[in-house]
């Protein structure tokens, strides 16, 4: 089940990464058998690209219809054309998970996170992100519950 932008949402995925202030974002939560195991934390928005990170607790947690769910909010709903994720060059599940999804690697920047660990940036054009923006016969087995953003 997807849960759309309640509150808590971006404060565990804040919590889980380090991150106290993501400043203004949208968040939507994957709840498996009434937890909260996945958040997409959508932040640093400036039309047409907007930055997603994901976190998770739970490797299960993307299903084809989750991550269609996901990825309608902002290729549909705020019509952009790019999505752009950063990642340490150390998070191989990651990286692994963003390409699988149709993401390109983009860039590699040096130090950047307190660690010392550099940052690889990822891109996802809407040409490429069109198969998770298509209806199947599948996406209204996603239940979803409305909330006021992060």
């Amino acid at each position: 089940m997807l849960l759309y932008g309640h509150q808590g949402i971006a404060a565990w995925a804040g919590k889980q990464l380090g991150i106290q202030d993501w400043g203004p974002c949208q968040s939507i939560g994957v709840l498996a058998r009434g937890k909260l195991v996945a958040a997409a934390v959508f932040h640093c928005y400036r039309h047409p690209n907007i930055e997603i990170s994901f976190v998770t607790i739970d490797r299960r947690w993307a299903t084809p219809q989750t991550v269609r769910g996901i990825m309608r909010y902002p290729f549909i709903q705020l019509g952009c054309t790019r999505l752009t994720a950063i990642t340490s060059d150390k998070n191989h599940p990651t990286r692994e998970f963003l390409c699988r999804l149709g993401f390109v690697q983009e860039g590699f920047h040096p130090d950047t996170f307190e660690s010392g660990d550099a940052a690889v940036s990822y891109g996802l054009l809407r040409a490429q992100a069109a198969r998770w923006l298509t209806e199947d016969r599948d996406a209204g087995k996603i239940s979803t519950i409305a909330a006021r953003s992060a």
